[in-house]
């Protein structure tokens, strides 16, 4: 696939000459060829991937995977050993051509720099909660999107997809949801600027662009390393916006050495991961006559139908994708440089739906002099997405392609004798043709953003440092809808289309002093800040229907025959803070860390505009205590335990002040435009405060080859940003208040073991999390019945609040099997109700089943949950396994309600065969009937417990005397599966669900969801 030739002779002239112009030359020498192995001092192993350099040169390599290396050098020359966990070693060569070198283990690894906001500290210093993963882990495997990559990798973080569709959007908790109307998604903060995974802009009520993952334009190849800020301490330099939990996202810089040019990509083919059984043609025409009590179809029709149309089969495909990316990076003492392009392309396992991204970025760095140093990150990406409409709610049916194809007439084709598409399922409800859906309706979405931001730093005396930056963050997105009358989404109103636009802007200044000083026993590292951000965001919505022809689609809404009247929008709010850190340490044993914050913003009222988020943090290095030291088993361990107030501001605009609202109003005989309130004003309206406590111990045992992280932590979140009711004599029905609290507390526990380190080298990470959650108040109102769920059937309220209750708790009635014939309903609660119903507990006793006996039916937050990881390597070959898992947690299976009523009105599943009859009395199916009541119960809770094993890669490093053969300083050949398998009680198409978005009470819930995909993949990685 690529080709070596262009690094043959032809360039290595040029190559030559541009070196020399560029860097000088010091004289021309003789050089000779040194070639040797790199072994560990501790047990004599070979180690991949050391780089050799010689010093104060551009001239380096690599060892190969058995630890051999070959380099021509000059015979006075000087080479410098350098790797990860290995300390650094310089060797003469002294006209040697055989060099070999052991490297002398980095026990501690304690001087590793961590990224921690507005600066970095050693790993060692750490006093708040902060969860690592390094460039190596994150990228094991092919990943998506940044948000992807950290499923299973941190303790008390956890990812559940909201879509898998190509790009689909995901959801993240970091230690629990904190609110009820708030958002509830962690803070990013990618190379120094934040940004929001916010999937939720709308337009007077109709979503711009499809649910895309607004993470999805950040190309996860470009990240060098993710931290999480999980406590108070770690999370308060972010103030109002800390409460969820920060990611910190750093991407690739140039380092000091020759141009290093990295090729990597890979091809693959997906499949659905799994289908739901359903009735075949057969089946369902005998359905069809039972539930109507009379021959719909006759014997002889029914003898002819066999299996009918696998509706899953006929919109579910084989979908490949591929990914081909080019870096570049180097530089020298004063300059450096990394930039990379990008192209990623998915098709949806879905026919007709896929995502495309087209990214770059470069990041610089240059010393203009000696206390001046200058630097740019910049990224640039495109996306393109044509996704598959999963579902649009609306009462009677819905015309999302997975529903109609769990719920179409298997007895109908795809296409009329005409050759027309066979417009809609002929039995009860309106349900569109799928295939017509998936193939006729557009619902593609295109997006730009540009994010990057332009830096000085200047050193004013030894250990004072002055740091001003500015960036952008501006983002356009267009979506482009329409409906043909070919389907029947677009049948009635003679197609209907819409184009939506919305362009957001973000600019940020930041200034921050940085003062670092050691002397005697104590450091110290002093940080005092500035910030101000302002945002806006416009957006525009127009639609149209009642097309000549289907010719033009969305792109002439002009000539549709009737256009609806366009919506526009404009947001924006603004963000001044004033920033202060502490960290000190005393005699590198006991460190304290104090961070304060005050953060001013337009969200809210006049005598709330600013609040003030503080922390402190103390962390006792045990390990450097004498009574410590002399135990050799124990190379690091510390307690930590830290307190402090964070805040909450993700709420939209303008809801502390009077606003107003278009309104129609007939005078005479005409009809008028005016102004109405829009909501009842609040100018004591603030931030929601999240106090959190953590403690934490840190243990490094046997030379840290085993590494446990343990944190226990208490949140509670009051002043709660809830709308509640009010009395209608206000003119509203609810109003935005600062009223009720939430609390967090768990536990969280992540472990890192060396297991083998000899030629068979194995690795392993793990972590668990648990969270308790509690909603402890909610002022003077008592509980909340919230959500609805639309379908062919209905459920309403399915979700209460209550003081006392985890947030995401269920509430419905208790089921309690089927009517049997001969029971004695008649003294039941449901005294209407015949034999094959089913039957409901009357809980209350009072004879009635109605309302008042609803109960708690289950909760979607998990017991436990959290993932490992297992690596090998053995010579050339690498293998890694990740797992996920999820424990204790429910699933509304909305889809299931749908499937297990036998109404014969639209096919249902393949368990209704074993429906109630008088000869079957079935206790789980009721009987077949044209009857579609239905109540919402704990037959539509399942178990969403599940083990997922993410991805599996094999891998091969070729040898070092194969690869510089081609010119190549490092190759690599793999295989990957993704989804491998996942085990399960789950009924539906995958247990890792949340289909209502990023909502905080909406959880846990399937309603005809795009399901998950297996994957194939065979990628290389090639350097130059």
């Amino acid at each position: 696939m690529f080709k070596t030739s262009l690094l043959q002779p032809r360039w290595k002239p040029f190559l030559a000459t541009l070196l020399f112009l560029l860097y000088g030359y010091n004289g021309f020498a003789q050089s000779i060829t040194v070639n040797g192995i790199v072994k560990s001092q501790g047990d004599q192993a070979s180690i991949p991937g050391i780089n050799i350099l010689v010093k104060n040169s551009l001239t380096g390599t690599a060892t190969d995977a058995q630890g051999k290396y070959t380099i021509n050098v000059r015979p006075d020359a000087v080479l410098v050993f350098s790797g990860i966990g290995f300390l650094s070693q310089e060797v003469s060569v002294n006209n040697r051509s055989v060099l070999n070198v052991t490297l002398q283990e980095d026990t501690k690894q304690l001087s590793e720099l961590v990224v921690v906001g507005y600066g970095t500290q050693k790993k060692s210093d750490l006093t708040g909660s902060v969860s690592s993963i390094s460039e190596a882990q994150f990228k094991k495997t092919p990943v998506v999107s940044l948000d992807n990559g950290l499923r299973g990798r941190a303790a008390g973080v956890q990812v559940t997809s909201t879509s898998n569709q190509p790009g689909g959007a995901t959801s993240i908790r970091i230690r629990g949801s904190n609110s009820v109307n708030t958002g509830s998604e962690p803070l990013y903060v990618i190379d120094g600027f934040p940004v929001f995974n916010d999937n939720s802009a709308t337009a007077g009520g109709a979503t711009v662009g499809p649910k895309l993952n607004a993470l999805s334009l950040i190309n996860p190849n470009d990240i060098v390393s993710i931290e999480i800020l999980k406590d108070a301490s770690a999370a308060a330099i972010y103030g109002a916006r800390g409460a969820n939990g920060v990611v910190l996202v750093t991407t690739k810089k140039g380092q000091e050495g020759k141009m290093k040019i990295d090729i990597n990509a890979y091809y693959g083919v997906q499949k659905v991961s799994k289908t739901l059984p359903l009735l075949n043609a057969t089946e369902y025409a005998q359905l069809v006559n039972d539930a109507n009590g009379k021959a719909i179809y006759t014997p002889e029709q029914i003898a002819s139908f066999g299996a009918g149309t696998n509706w899953q089969d006929e919109i579910f495909r084989k979908a490949p994708m591929q990914n081909y990316q080019v870096s570049a990076s180097g530089g020298d003492a004063k300059t450096k440089y990394s930039v990379s392009l990008n192209y990623f392309n998915q098709d949806g396992i879905i026919i007709n739906s896929n995502f495309k991204r087209y990214s770059t970025r470069f990041n610089f760095e240059k010393q203009a002099t000696s206390k001046l140093t200058l630097g740019l990150n910049l990224s640039v990406a495109n996306t393109n997405a044509n996704q598959a409409l999963s579902s649009t709610g609306g009462g009677e049916g819905t015309q999302g392609v997975i529903v109609s194809a769990l719920d179409f007439n298997p007895i109908l084709g795809i296409r009329n004798a005409d050759g027309t598409y066979v417009l809609e399922s002929d039995r009860g409800i309106p349900i569109g043709n799928p295939v017509a859906t998936a193939l006729e309706l557009t619902n593609k979405s295109v997006s730009t953003r540009f994010l990057g931001n332009v830096f000085a730093t200047y050193k004013i005396i030894n250990g004072l440092e002055f740091k001003t930056s500015f960036g952008a963050d501006i983002t356009t997105t267009g979506e482009k809808y329409y409906a043909p009358r070919t389907i029947l989404a677009g049948s009635s109103a003679q197609g209907v289309g819409r184009v939506s636009t919305a362009n957001g802007t973000s600019w940020l200044n930041e200034n921050t002093l940085t003062y670092n000083k050691s002397f005697n026993k104590h450091a110290i590292t002093a940080l005092a800040g500035f910030s101000a951000q302002k945002y806006t965001r416009n957006l525009l919505t127009s639609s149209a229907s009642g097309f000549v022809n289907d010719l033009l689609r969305a792109d002439n809404l002009g000539s549709g025959a009737i256009i609806s009247t366009p919506v526009t929008n404009l947001t924006d709010w603004s963000l001044l803070s004033y920033i202060g850190r502490i960290n000190y340490g005393f005699n590198d044993k006991y460190l304290l860390t104090l961070t304060g914050r005050a953060d001013g913003s337009s969200k809210f009222g006049n005598n709330n505009k600013y609040g003030f988020f503080p922390s402190g943090s103390v962390a006792w290095k045990l390990s450097e205590e004498e009574f410590i030291k002399n135990i050799s088993q124990i190379d690091e361990l510390k307690l930590r335990l830290s307190y402090g107030k964070i805040g909450n501001q993700e709420i939209n605009s303008y809801q502390s002040l009077a606003g107003l609202s278009g309104a129609s109003y007939i005078i005479g005989d005409k009809v008028v435009k005016g102004f109405a309130p829009g909501n009842i004003p609040n100018p004591n309206l603030k931030w929601e405060t999240t106090t959190q406590t953590d403690l934490g111990l840190d243990l490094g045992l046997f030379r840290n080859r085993l590494n446990v992280t343990f944190d226990a932590y208490y949140k509670k979140t009051s002043d709660m940003l809830l709308n509640i009711n009010v009395p209608w004599s206000t003119g509203f029905s609810t109003a935005l208040q600062n009223i009720g609290s939430i609390e967090n507390k768990g536990l969280e526990l992540g472990i890192q073991a060396v297991v083998l380190n000899k030629d068979l080298k194995w690795n392993v990470n793990f972590n668990i999390a648990a969270n308790k959650n509690k909603v402890l108040d909610l002022g003077s109102v008592s509980q909340i019945l919230t959500g609805e769920i639309n379908g062919y059937l209905k459920i309403s309220d399915p979700v209460v609040i209550m003081p006392g209750q985890p947030l995401n708790s269920f509430y419905g009635y208790a089921s309690d099997g089927i009517f049997q014939t001969g029971d004695n309903i008649a003294n039941s609660a449901q005294k209407t109700a015949v034999a094959g119903d089913r039957k409901y507990k009357d809980i209350n006793g009072d004879g009635v089943l109605d309302a008042k006996d609803r109960k708690f039916i289950g909760n979607a937050l998990p017991k436990f949950f959290g993932g490992f990881t297992n690596d090998f390597s053995y010579r050339g070959f690498d293998l890694s396994a990740s797992f996920n898992y999820v424990y204790g947690n429910k699933i509304l299976n909305s889809t299931r309600a749908d499937l297990d009523l036998p109404t014969g009105q639209k096919n249902s599943s393949a368990r209704v065969k074993d429906r109630w009859t008088p000869t079957n009395p079935s206790n789980s199916i009721p009987r077949a009937s044209l009857n579609r009541a239905f109540l919402f119960s704990d037959a539509q809770i399942e178990d969403g417990s599940f083990l997922r094993l993410g991805s599996l890669s094999l891998g091969y490093n070729l040898p070092s005397s194969w690869t510089q053969k081609s010119g190549l300083s490092h190759a690599k050949l793999y295989v990957s599966a993704q989804n491998l398998f996942v085990i399960t009680k789950y009924t539906g198409y995958d247990p890792e669900t949340n289909q209502s978005g990023q909502s905080n009470i909406l959880r846990g819930i399937d309603s005809d969801s795009y399901p998950n995909s297996r994957s194939f993949l065979v990628g290389v990685n090639l350097s130059f």
